[in-house]
């Protein structure tokens, strides 16, 4: 079970990453359309 959770941190980290930057992409093209 520790060994899942250890490999779970990154993968959360990495979909964070990914989410964030996903938004801002879609902040800016919303602004471009606008």
């Amino acid at each position: 079970m520790a060994n899942l959770t250890a490999s779970l941190g990154p993968l959360v980290k990495l979909l964070a990453a990914f989410g964030a930057v996903s938004s801002l992409l879609l902040l800016g093209v919303l602004n471009l359309v606008h």
